[in-house]
């Protein structure tokens, strides 16, 4: 589903059908809330099943650039051949990390990008057999790639497959035409939720009974 239509759907179970052209609720909250209660969700599925559902997933790529590897992040030195990206939309956290799902790049053939921690990444490619593994870490809204040779250099886009916290921030993502990254009985969920705990007073405030959209329901 789109996500207007979703808010659309939201505002129209909150007013059981009866709405009206002049909403006092902003469409803005509605949407913030079918982000919130979407990220909500995400984050306890992914804690407990330590994976994420397809519907979920978006993909952005994001520009890299060479990093100096002289400089420190936290204090600590990550080594040489220190690749990073521009900053990347905030991606959904859980307990094991960001909620990345594939990391992959147009300038490398059959390599596999290994997503680690931060604290792992300073260790990572330093073996004979992994010394040619691309590793990426998720740090301070950047992703920063590492190998502990010189071949992923000319390396210029990373293509990121994850669950972003606002999708809409996602640069391929077209509102009026993509869906929405959600579930259907997740937007059940969020209905749900929105009716019966956060927005509860809603349901209690006067409709437009006669349902001609005049928006009269305000003045009486």
């Amino acid at each position: 589903m789109l996500l207007d239509s979703i808010i659309d759907l939201m505002n129209e179970s909150a007013r059981n059908a009866h709405v009206v052209d002049n909403e006092p609720i902003d469409r803005r909250i509605f949407q913030d809330y079918i982000m919130l209660k979407r990220n909500q969700y995400v984050k306890n599925f992914f804690n407990e099943k330590g994976t994420f559902e397809q519907n979920c997933l978006q993909f952005e790529v994001i520009d890299v650039e060479r990093y100096d590897p002289a400089l420190t992040l936290g204090g600590v030195s990550i080594g040489k051949y220190i690749l990073r990206t521009d900053i990347c939309p905030a991606l959904i956290e859980g307990k094991s990390g960001v909620a990345v799902y594939e990391l992959t790049s147009p300038d490398i053939t059959s390599k596999t990008i290994s997503c680690v921690s931060f604290d792992r990444l300073r260790w990572c490619g330093n073996g004979i057999t992994n010394k040619h593994t691309l590793f990426a870490s998720f740090y301070d809204g950047r992703f920063y790639l590492k190998s502990n040779s010189e071949i992923e250099k000319p390396i210029s886009k990373l293509h990121v497959v994850g669950v972003f916290a606002d999708p809409t921030q996602v640069s391929l993502y077209n509102r009026d035409t993509d869906d929405y990254p959600v579930n259907d009985y997740m937007v059940k969920y969020m209905i749900s939720e929105f009716l019966t705990q956060d927005f509860n007073f809603i349901r209690q405030t006067k409709s437009d009974q006669i349902n001609d959209a005049s928006g009269d329901v305000q003045n009486t």
